[in-house]
């Protein structure tokens, strides 16, 4: 069964496996997509992260919504009861170049409407707003984003990718003109990409309680594929993924997962999902899945016996990670963090 962790300070429950809906739609059919969230409710996960991603982002335009649809049509055909889901999306909107706060304002409560709308729901649980620079000047979006909540259309505030001094410029905001402050950080955090959380986002996480979402846990599949990246991805995912982790640190991570996951006789993807489960500033793992058999597989990975040594080794491997911004590497020292039992 899939466990539940705390949400931040907000004292709900939610899955510590997140079921990220993003291939949805136009990479996962109907069928499939309905099997794997049977799978999921079955297991005991009550978290579903959808999109409500623009047409400026890689998303086929046409299948920008497709996760929402889904869902929605999902749950209830299924009879389920509203309470017994927490339904997020991810929403990408820029400020208007004419208009001012309340334009900006009206985007944003259209865009949580349309996805409500999507999800066949009257309020979302948790809207995520992705960063981007169109988000600039801060205050109007931090304006914006309290009306969605005081309305009515979201429970709770979500911030993915925003750097991390954004996020504290926003809790100060919020505290100082009594706004909604974000519950949640989303960000990419994985074996191999631990360098941009660690300390600095961990240390905020806890001490300001905010849940935190481990975006690809499995650094895109990479440290699910056991190097055979020829048979498992196609030429541009291949690249992609050689470009951004095809390092030193890469290697390691691949090495020692390779090694633990044989004598635990356990899958690759299973051991590194585990390491990121171990952190306790973790409230959930994102992951997307393309079908039951595979979510069956991650659904074991907090119940996965990782010794104090396993995950030292683990640690070790990628604790001074190589980051790729552009054609600048720096590779900063990340901390150790706190160990906790399996």
């Amino acid at each position: 069964m899939i466990k539940q962790r705390t949400l931040g300070r907000t004292g709900l429950k939610i899955s510590e496996l997140c079921l990220g809906t993003l291939n949805f739609g136009w990479k996962t059919d109907e069928k499939t997509a309905f099997a794997i969230l049977d799978a999921y409710h079955a297991a005991g996960g009550n978290f579903i992260q959808a999109t409500n991603h623009g047409p400026e982002l890689s998303l086929p335009s046409v299948a920008a919504t497709f996760s929402e649809e889904m869902v929605g049509r999902w749950w209830t055909s299924r009879h389920l009861r509203r309470e017994d889901l927490f339904l997020s999306t991810r929403i990408y909107v820029r400020q208007p170049p004419e208009g001012g706060e309340a334009a900006f304002a009206t985007v944003v409560r259209e865009a949580c409407r349309d996805s409500a709308r999507r999800l066949q729901t009257d309020r979302l649980d948790l809207v995520i707003f992705e960063w981007n620079e169109g988000l600039v000047p801060i205050h109007v979006s931090l304006q914006a984003f309290d009306h969605a909540v005081r309305s009515g259309l979201a429970r709770y505030l979500g911030a993915a990718g925003f750097p991390v001094w954004r996020v504290v410029d926003s809790l100060g905001r919020a505290y100082q003109h009594s706004h909604c402050r974000f519950e949640a950080l989303q960000a990419d955090y994985s074996l191999t990409t631990r360098a941009r959380f660690e300390p600095e986002a961990m240390a905020l996480c806890q001490e300001q309680r905010l849940g935190f979402f481990a975006r690809s846990p499995l650094a895109g599949g990479f440290l699910a594929s056991r190097r055979d990246f020829a048979s498992v991805f196609h030429p541009a995912r291949r690249d992609w993924l050689a470009e951004r982790f095809g390092n030193t640190y890469g290697e390691a991570a691949l090495s020692v997962v390779a090694d633990v996951a044989s004598r635990l006789e356990v899958s690759a993807a299973r051991v590194a999902l585990a390491w990121v489960l171990h952190n306790p500033a973790v409230t959930s793992a994102v992951i997307g899945v393309q079908s039951v058999a595979q979510l069956e597989e991650l659904a074991q990975a907090s119940a996965l016996p990782l010794s104090a040594a396993d995950l030292a080794r683990l640690d070790h491997a990628t604790s001074a990670e190589e980051i790729r911004i552009g054609p600048e590497v720096a590779r900063p020292a990340a901390a150790p963090r706190e160990l906790v039992p399996a």
